[in-house]
Formats: C-alpha cells, structure tokens, sequence
C-alpha cells in the first residue's frame, strides 16, 4: 500500500507546484493556501499510513507475532543437514 501511494504523492506534489508557477506567471495576486494544502494534506496521510504499518511490523515481528511464529516453526531457516552426499545430492 505504501508503494502504491508514493507515485500518486508525487504527481500531486508536481502538479501543485506547476499550479502554483502557472499562478505565478499569469499575475494571479490571490491567497494560495488550496494549493499548500493540496500538497500537503496527502503527504500528511501518507506518513500516518507509513506509521501504522511500521507499528504493524512491529507486531508482527514479536513474541507471538505472525510472522515470528511462522520463522520459529520453520526452526528460524536453520539449514538442516542435506539429503544425500555432497557428490550425489538429493533431488
């Protein structure tokens, strides 16, 4: 999900700031705060969404996370002794 908005990000991000040239150079004299916030907003949301998923690995990599779980049934990828010999291994 993370990598799914960071091209979006930059598109808004591009896009303000061409908004805010195009501004710029056709004289506009308004208040331009729609525009900082057009930016903004979204990359607010996507450090929230960055924070949330950092404390999801977090769990998960715990004591009685998924994913430690999973690793400690798999004895942690300790390499177990080969089948075969080291001339004829095991298909």
């Amino acid at each position: 999900m993370v990598a799914d908005i960071r091209p979006l990000l930059w598109i808004v991000t591009i896009g303000g700031l061409l908004l805010a040239a195009y501004c710029i150079r056709t004289g506009y004299t308004g208040s331009l705060p729609w525009i900082s916030a057009m930016v903004g907003l979204p990359w607010t949301a996507h450090g929230v969404v960055c924070s949330f998923y950092l404390n999801l690995c977090k769990s998960d990599h715990r004591q009685g996370g998924i994913t430690y779980e999973a690793a400690k049934a798999a004895n942690f990828n300790v390499p177990q002794e080969p089948e075969g010999s080291v001339d004829s291994p095991a298909i």
